[in-house]
């Protein structure tokens, strides 16, 4: 497994913020072909904005934090570390959303679940981790 791309980037927590997620994105996977760049930006740039968008609307985050993103692209795949000072997550007691039921939240982490390979939250040094991977070649979605 050889290390293609690792980064890092910082964001206020504001939907406006999160924009910069695309070409963040964008500039790490373009060291891949073009055909598994493509297949894997759309699911990560999506999946990445919607754990930011929990932390936002969810986190109850100090006044004047961030969310701190980072990524490394390896051979086999994307790993993705969201981590931000919020209130404590327990991504085990998330529940899917009733099926045929409306409601008006609640979607994110299922969202967010369908695009990924593998999902895990962690608790260090009073900042919430979560880790998205995704697999190079997955058809995962």
């Amino acid at each position: 497994m050889t290390v293609l791309a690792a980064s890092r980037i910082r964001l206020e927590p504001t939907p406006v913020a999160l924009r910069a997620i695309g070409g963040w994105l964008r500039q790490a996977t373009a060291r891949l072909d073009a055909d598994a760049a493509a297949a894997m930006l759309s699911r990560a740039e999506l999946a990445v904005h919607e754990a930011c968008m929990n932390v936002i609307e969810h986190a109850g985050l100090p006044e004047g934090s961030e969310i701190d993103l980072e990524l490394e692209l390896t051979t086999d795949r994307l790993t993705i570390r969201v981590s931000d000072a919020g209130d404590v997550f327990d991504l085990d007691a998330v529940a899917d959303p009733a099926p045929h039921t409306l409601q008006e939240g609640g979607y994110g982490v299922k969202i967010i679940r369908s695009l990924v390979d593998e999902l895990t939250y962690r608790r260090s040094n009073s900042m919430n981790e979560l880790e998205l991977r995704l697999n190079l070649g997955s058809t995962h979605a």
